[in-house]
């Protein structure tokens, strides 16, 4: 018998290592962004848990997984998951081989929402230029980083976070801030790390978008760390940033609607 329980995250954490060690390609940022905050349940089969699913704060399924032995029976528990917790959508790395192949079985459409940088050249790399510095962002900067644009920040809340875990990377040239770094470790006990940028309005489309990205690249390869990043499907020029800076993507994001 198949029932479904809610839990904690933290009671799920050897079915997750155990997940994300089946995955082909490293886990995403955005995906472990949103597990922290999303509802998790054990699946279980006569009283022992066997899988697990999470949904997001906004109610999509964002992971769903079952050891091999029960892989003849996907649908039939995929398919009660959606009914009894009436999911309408969900969001699928292309190399989450399971959960792409019961979302195919569902699902009434698809698109794909963003794509993710799995794979990149060492031969493509630019040293910072001489006039531009680069520090990890303090606390001190805070009030001067929330004076600029939203795109630099989801919410105070999580500004302060990376700041405070040294997440940030400032750039300036003579006393002015040119954008920021994002260096962050995707998961606790991996050399992963997902890079990405903001550039003050400023000084956009003036190369420091690709600057800042090739100085993150190459930061993360001296200190033998790997680089992975990803972007909305409707962000054209962080995709070509990225693409300039010898990163490439072959897998990509998909929003299933069932």
């Amino acid at each position: 018998m198949i029932e479904f329980k809610a839990v904690s995250l933290a009671s799920l954490l050897n079915l997750r290592n155990q997940y994300l060690a089946s995955l082909r390609y490293p886990q995403e940022l955005h995906c472990e962004w949103l597990v922290a905050k999303g509802a998790c349940f054990c699946i279980e089969q006569d009283g022992r848990v066997v899988g697990y699913f999470i949904r997001s704060e906004e109610g999509d399924l964002i992971e769903f997984y079952l050891p091999d032995k029960l892989f003849s029976r996907k649908e039939e528990i995929f398919g009660r998951v959606l009914k009894e917790f009436q999911i309408k959508s969900a969001f699928c790395k292309s190399f989450d081989d399971l959960f792409m192949a019961c979302c195919h079985a569902f699902g009434q459409s698809s698109k794909i929402g963003g794509y993710l940088f799995r794979f990149f050249t060492e031969e493509i790399v630019m040293s910072l230029p001489e006039e531009v510095t680069a520090r990890k962002a303090k606390e001190i900067d805070i009030p001067l980083l929330l004076t600029h644009d939203s795109d630099l920040y989801e919410s105070p809340e999580e500004l302060n976070y990376t700041v405070s875990h040294r997440m940030i990377l400032m750039y300036e040239k003579s006393g002015a801030l040119l954008g920021c770094g994002y260096l962050i470790r995707v998961l606790p006990d991996k050399e992963i790390f997902d890079v990405g940028m903001w550039v003050n309005p400023t000084f956009r489309r003036q190369g420091y978008a690709t600057v800042i990205i090739s100085h993150l690249k190459e930061t993360c390869l001296k200190a033998g760390y790997t680089p992975i990043a990803g972007c909305a499907a409707d962000n054209i020029a962080s995709r070509r940033t990225l693409e300039k800076c010898g990163f490439m993507t072959k897998h990509c994001a998909i929003v299933f609607e069932f």
